[in-house]
């Protein structure tokens, strides 16, 4: 790979990982996330710097192309971040049909009590 090319990809993820810093500021992303993300970026940055640690690692685990390793981490990965979120949105729904539970029980003691100074 060009030096060019890496210093590019160096630079681009080092803005990556100054938005999910500036994110996690604005409160528009959790903290295990900006975890989670911190570390791929820096495990990216580290795949750039040193080389043929890709290919080295890819043949270290079996693999026959270094591509072929990149494409199935990024499938568990993707994998895991939809099973992270499918449970996140479980939660956040169940969480939400307590809140209507609570909102209409209260609506309702609100009408009586109402109806009762009246």
């Amino acid at each position: 790979m060009q030096i060019s090319l890496k210093i590019a990809l160096i630079i681009i993820l080092v803005i990556y990982l100054l938005c999910i810093v500036k994110a996690v500021k604005k409160k528009n992303m959790r903290i295990n996330y900006l975890i989670f993300w911190s570390i791929t970026g820096i495990i990216l940055i580290i795949a750039l710097l040193v080389p043929n640690l890709v290919e080295d690692a890819a043949s270290l685990l079996g693999f026959e192309m270094p591509i072929n390793m990149i494409f199935s981490i990024a499938i568990f990965i993707i994998l895991y971040l939809i099973y992270n979120l499918t449970t996140l949105i479980s939660k956040e729904q169940n969480r939400n049909i307590l809140l209507i539970q609570e909102i209409s029980t209260l609506k309702k003691r609100v009408e009586e009590l109402e109806k009762n100074n009246k």
